[in-house]
Formats: C-alpha cells, structure tokens, sequence
C-alpha cells in the first residue's frame, strides 16, 4: 500500500567550503586522547536527531560521546566492557526509543547493552562466551517487526539470535544456517552485510571469508557466502552462481549503487589478491570492473593490510565514493568519476601523527552540516589500539555548490530503526538508493541515518520509502539541505503547512500528559494516539482547555500521536515513561 508520507523536518543549513578533504574536529571533543581498537560507532543515542560516536578505549571502556547542537560533543563514560571487543552494531532492540549496543570480542562475551528509559545509562545481557567475535549485525532477520542478531564466529559456525519483541535474545540456528557450500568446519568469518542485491524486497546475506594460513583458495574456510532470501525467510547460498567469490583471503565488502542504475554493486577488500569492484549486472550477477575502474593498481597496492571498505557519497555530488582503512599501507579514499571510473585523492585527511595510515573508522553527519564526517582509529595489527596515536574526528569541508538531503526511519510495523528498508530519491540525477544497515563491513558502526547527495539539483522530485513490512510510503517535492524523519504509514497533506510549522510537544518522554503547543493558539486541535504496532487506541479526541493530552492510564512505551491542526496532519513518536 502507497500513502502519502508525514514527516518531521529539521532544517539545517547547508555549509559551503571546497572538495573531499577534511579538517580535524577533536577541538570539539570532551576526550581527545581516547584510542580505539577496530569497534567504532556513529549512530543517535540519545533520540534527539543527532550524530553521536560511541567507541571503546583500550578496545574495551565504552564512552558515548554527544552531539550538541552547538558542535560540541559531552562525554559519559560507561567502564569496562571485559575484554577488547572486536565488533559493534547499535539499534533499538526493544522499542523503548533508545537505541542500544551489541558488542563481543575473542571469547570474552558477546552482550547487548540496553538502554534505561531515559537513555541515560546501559545495563549488559550476557548472550554467550562461545564465539570468537568478527562482525556483527542487527536485522530482522524473520521480518517479524522485530530486530534480531547475527555474529560472524572466526573459529566455528557463525550465531543467529532471535528477538523476543521485548529485547530479549535467544540463540536460533534456524533464523539462518551460514555453513559453507564447500565442506569445512565454518569458520572464517570476518565482514558481514545484510542486503537487497537481487532487488526483490527481502534482506540477503553476504559474508567475507578469510583463514589465516590456509592457502587453497577453495578452502570452504575463505570462500565467501551469499545466501539469498527466498521471500519467505529460507536462505539459499549463491555466491558463485551471482560472481561474487574472488577466491581471495576476503576481510570486508559493501554494497552500494555506483553507476545510479537501481541496483547494489560490490567492493571487496581481499588481503592477498587485489582488491574488487564489482558491478551488479541489473539481475543479481556480478561483473569484475576493476581493470577498467582506473584503480586496479592503488587496489592491487593495498597489499595485506585492507580492513574496512565504507561508501559513502562524500562530495554530495550524487555519487558514493570509496574509503578503505588499511593494517598497514596508506588508506585510500577513491572519488567516483560518475562513469564507473574512480580517482584516488592524495592526503585528503590532515595526519599529525607519525603515522600514514587510518586503521578503522565509522561515518556518519557529525556536526549536522549535511556532509558526511569520519571518526577514524590510528590502531596496530587488527584490535590493537595506538600506543601514542589517539583517535581523531576529520569533519568534511564540504563544498559550496551540491546540496544534500538525509533522512532517519522510524518503524512501525516494522522494526523501529527501520533496519532493512530500501530508501529510493528521484530528481534530475535520475534515481538513487540506499539500504538502513546496522553493522557494516568489518567491526564497525555507520550511522542509522541515510545520506544522500543532489550535486547542484535543487529539487528532489519524490522519496519513497520501501519498508521490511511490505508498506511502501512516498513523500513528493521535499525541501532540499535537511533531516527528514519518516515514520512508516504516516500520511502529510500539505496544503497548509504553517500550521504545523512551529509544532511543539513536550515534555517527552513524559510519565503524565504531554502538552501541544502550535503556531496559532486558536488553532482547533484533535488527536488520534496508537500504539507501536498500528493498532487505534484513541481516536479523534479534543484537546482539553490546557492543551494537554493526559496518558497516566497508558503502559510505559512509545506511542505515536497524530495530530489535526486546523485540517493539517502531523505524526510525532512518544515516550511514556
């Protein structure tokens, strides 16, 4: 089903500086001597549409740092976390409108630590000790409505837990069996990504294989898997049918859409065969371009030593870029031609330390400037922080001429994150897509947000939203340079938009009423209050004399209101305490 999509707006001002480069951002944070292992995380923790970066001193003494709106970031510092962690994902397993961190390490504890009621404090649920941690991933893996766990194991058979719906996970191989094709003991697993890439609307699996010491490319050990999603949440493994085996010691891949043509290719970070770009054919199959990429040699150079591979579009000039983070080497960050051709960018990033490579990082937009920022680690070997070279924030220059617009899901039907959700924007560029991931290449933590560049367009001409649920939500002539918050199933007529345009809602969370405050105090005002799942708790009441709504008699959760203002519709998600 097609509606029309509400929205909440942010508008933000677009900055204007120069071409892909970037300045440091550590004068605006609270801890700049911190230093990091490989688990790095960009992603809103504390609801209030920003940016925050959560990361892990030593590899294992969590700190969450936010954003403010001023630019500067607060630091609060959680402890010790039981050993370095290796990988990190972060999404709101148990809809209490915080998200909380999944995080493990070499057998010292796979958790999920979940967020209090105010999102002020994080309590840690032990799921195993049984795994050597790789990657790991939240997605609704059943696309039940609920987000679930997925682990890559390094030593044996990666895990599988289930949701509960409250947050709660159990261990279920049946969600998914990632046993290799080729006969082995399972393990080798290192990146993990869950995508789209035959288009037909379901999640599908691809995983990076790597086996130190094991030479024989058709080692089931270091060939990497695709299992593809039947729609009815049966996996089946077609990595060699799709061209996607490089049969190299693979560390990470992503998917994203190159060429603008509506489909996922692919870039392969391998350790001892030349990194590949891989171009999706339009029916699910894969063509190696990299000899025709205009990098084959800079990927060929990367030696033994790649280890996260990021694209993003970095320039807003509506085509995703390249970022490698490398062991050893130099990192690499590729602009895309626009043709299928890439060009590598010398120095783009200031290093003052004596030091020529970032080791790990996560992107996301970290000073609400509508460019994408990088938080990069200065590590050793593969989880070994720096002994003198801490962490740095690179904030993006920006440049004076493209504009951008970014948008942040809220579920309801399906997941609340909307994890799994295929995002589309039409405009003069054509079309462009982008996939909401939790978990990402290798270790690491991109931003929930979706960024998209418009180059120098000044319209977009419709976004659509195509949501793990089915519902497929569609929102015409945004504004462009802003956050946009699209909550699954809304509907927005805009006919009148100044009576919404100085909305307020407050206090939220709540553990009483909230009160409505709008542009015009005359204004009429009915409200309709349901639950996360959809379901009609009130309908069309009146606001009292206070302009209060009272929700004493509601269970602690999130809520949705929708709003009549003076025949103008406005959806906003609620906390009840």
């Amino acid at each position: 089903m097609i509606k029309k999509l509400l929205i909440a707006l942010t508008l933000i001002p677009m900055i204007s500086v120069a071409q892909i480069s970037f300045t440091s951002g550590n004068g605006n944070l609270v801890n700049a001597s911190l230093k990091s292992g490989v688990a790095i995380g960009v992603s809103d923790m504390n609801g209030d549409g920003l940016d925050d970066i959560i990361r892990l001193n030593g590899a294992s003494s969590l700190e969450i740092e936010y954003q403010n709106t001023n630019g500067i970031f607060t630091r609060l510092n959680y402890g010790s976390t039981s050993g370095s962690k290796w990988g990190m994902a972060i999404a709101d397993v148990d809809r209490n409108g915080y998200n909380d961190i999944l995080m493990g390490g070499s057998y010292n504890g796979l958790k999920v630590y979940t967020a209090n009621s105010s999102g002020t404090n994080y309590s840690s649920n032990l799921l195993t000790y049984q795994i050597f941690v790789q990657n790991l991933n939240f997605a609704d893996i059943d696309n039940n409505g609920t987000i679930d766990i997925f682990a890559c194991h390094d030593n044996g058979l990666s895990k599988a837990y289930s949701n509960d719906g409250t947050g709660a996970m159990t261990e279920n191989l049946g969600l998914i069996n990632t046993a290799s094709t080729i006969p082995s003991d399972n393990s080798g697993n290192y990146g993990s990504i869950w995508i789209d890439y035959d288009n037909d609307g379901d999640l599908d699996l691809y995983i990076s294989k790597c086996r130190l010491g094991v030479s024989n490319p058709n080692d089931g050990r270091r060939v990497n898997l695709l299992f593809e999603n039947d729609g009815n949440n049966n996996y089946s493994e077609v990595a060699v049918a799709r061209g996607l085996v490089p049969y190299g010691q693979s560390w990470a891949a992503a998917f994203e859409d190159i060429d603008n043509d509506g489909d996922l290719d692919c870039v392969i970070v391998n350790h001892d065969i030349t990194s590949m770009i891989l171009e999706n054919d339009g029916n699910g199959t894969y063509t190696d371009i990299t000899a025709s990429s205009g990098i084959a040699t800079s990927l060929d150079n990367l030696g033994d030593g790649g280890i996260q591979v990021i694209m993003e579009d970095f320039d807003n000039d509506t085509f995703v870029d390249i970022f490698i983070t490398t062991r050893n080497g130099i990192h690499k960050l590729y602009k895309n031609d626009g043709d299928n051709t890439f060009t590598e960018l010398p120095n783009p990033f200031p290093l003052p330390y004596n030091t020529n490579r970032i080791q790990s990082a996560a992107v996301g937009d970290l000073n609400n400037d509508g460019f994408v920022d990088v938080m990069a680690g200065f590590g050793s070997g593969y989880n070994n922080p720096s002994s003198n070279n801490p962490d740095r924030l690179y904030f993006n220059s920006g440049n004076s001429t493209n504009n951008w617009t970014q948008i942040l899901l809220e579920g309801t039907t399906s997941n609340i994150n909307g994890i799994g959700a295929r995002i589309e924007i039409y405009g003069a560029w054509g079309k462009q897509i982008r996939e909401v991931r939790s978990g990402e290449s290798y270790g690491i933590m991109n931003s929930l947000k979706t960024h998209f560049g418009l180059g120098t367009a000044t319209a977009i001409t419709k976004i659509v939203v195509k949501w793990p649920s089915g519902n497929v939500d569609e929102l015409l002539a945004p504004a462009i340079n802003q956050s946009i918050t699209i909550t699954e199933g809304s509907t927005l007529s805009t006919a009148n938009p100044e009576a919404i345009s100085k909305l307020r809602i407050y206090p939220n969370p709540t553990s009483r009423f909230i009160t409505v405050e709008t542009n015009n105090r005359n204004s009429n005002v009915a409200y309709s209050l349901y639950d996360v799942s959809g379901k009609l708790l009130q309908a069309n009441q009146t606001l009292n004399v206070n302009k209060q709504i009272p929700l004493q008699s509601l269970a602690t959760g999130i809520y949705m209101l929708q709003l009549n203002i003076d025949g103008e519709i406005s959806m906003r998600k609620i906390i009840k305490e």
